[in-house]
């Protein structure tokens, strides 16, 4: 017996490997839907001159949407800024 089918048997057969990304997606997805029906009460939301009335889902992922964004440009800034000295 050669030395590669011996790795390949202890680290099993990967068609019967759990396929992990398609859990994490499945576990995600079913996290993201809890999310969303505890949170479809409206509120106000007053932002500059304007006020509306929208569902706590939809305002708490505009806020981490603007998060992850202002981190983009933060991190991007600081790569450009690094690359200059």
């Amino acid at each position: 017996m050669n030395e590669n089918s011996t790795k390949d048997q202890q680290q099993g057969n990967n068609s019967r490997d759990i396929p992990w990304g398609f859990l994490s997606f499945a576990v995600l997805m079913a996290v993201v839907a809890i999310f969303v029906l505890q949170n479809r009460d409206r509120m106000p939301v007053n932002f500059l001159f304007f006020e509306i009335n929208s569902r706590q889902w939809v305002n708490l992922s505009i806020a981490v949407a603007f998060g992850v964004g202002l981190d983009r440009l933060f991190i991007g800034w600081r790569k450009r800024r690094r690359h200059d000295d």
